[in-house]
């Protein structure tokens, strides 16, 4: 069936427009699947023979175009040999995908929220099973760059094998916090400033707790806190401080904390919350 005619020369079905856009979404995901890597490079240089083959066919250079040809017969088993790794990654991560499809990460991109909840979460129970302490600062709109100075600048990706290893006791940064954005770990071994409080309210508090209560007092940073003597694990946020979080309470705090610097800002309903606390 004959949907409209294109500039009224070319009849268009809509079979015709779901073939371009499948085409379209293959192409794009192929690239996506490859970039990064050697295999860009090497897909780049195989257009670039085959736009040298369409020109030898137009200017009717005959022995070049004889030559691209030739080769063009060898082309299926040279990409299997030189991409031979690519491949192999593609096809798992297409598997991967397909084991836990979701239609909204296929045709929507996440914001990357999700994931760096689970990393950030992921690292802070397993400081919490060996009553490691550490202190982790997520940075919001006011920034910490004075705090950032005092300790290594990182400017590392987010990773839960990194935030265990920072917190390692004995190593060089174990002591102070570390200072995260929504994009990458910016610094540790930070100095915070000292708490200038009520020392007898705060007698029965740790220094990482005084400290995290001490920072969010002044700015809009979400701080958690591992307790090395108890493995708990809290949080302090302007001027309160919650204790013995579980790490269904932490992980709504963060995306509750940095919803709003990312695409897919969500707010759950409150019995939602209240079902998976309870969890």
């Amino acid at each position: 069936m004959v949907l409209f005619k294109l500039f009224d020369i070319i009849d268009v079905r809509m079979a015709d427009i779901l073939d371009v856009l499948l085409v379209s979404i293959i192409i794009y995901y192929i690239f996506s699947l490859f970039r990064g890597t050697r295999a860009a490079q090497m897909l780049f240089g195989g257009l670039l023979l085959i736009l040298v083959w369409m020109i030898a066919q137009w200017w009717e250079l005959h022995t070049i175009a004889w030559i691209i040809s030739n080769l063009a017969t060898l082309g299926i088993i040279a990409i299997v040999i030189l991409f031979q790794p690519e491949i192999r990654s593609a096809l798992t991560r297409i598997g991967q995908a397909a084991s836990k499809l979701n239609l909204k990460d296929i045709f929507f991109h996440s914001s990357g929220l999700d994931e760096v909840t689970k990393t950030i979460t992921t690292a802070v129970q397993d400081l919490a099973k060996t009553k490691t302490g550490a202190l982790i600062v997520l940075e919001k709109r006011v920034g910490l760059r004075n705090y950032a100075d005092t300790g290594e600048i990182l400017s590392a990706k987010i990773s839960s094998r990194l935030l265990r290893a920072l917190f390692f006791p004995n190593s060089a940064l174990h002591d102070g916090a570390v200072i995260l954005n929504s994009k990458q770990i910016v610094a540790a071994g930070c100095i915070l400033p000292m708490p200038t409080g009520n020392a007898e309210k705060e007698a029965g508090y740790g220094m990482r707790h005084r400290a995290a209560k001490a920072l969010a007092s002044e700015c809009d940073a979400l701080v958690i806190v591992v307790s090395e003597e108890t493995g708990f694990i809290s949080i302090a946020y302007r001027n309160t401080l919650r204790r013995n979080l579980s790490i269904q309470e932490l992980k709504l705090e963060i995306i509750r904390h940095w919803g709003e610097l990312f695409n897919d800002v969500r707010e759950k309903p409150k019995q939602e919350i209240a079902t998976e606390s309870a969890d």
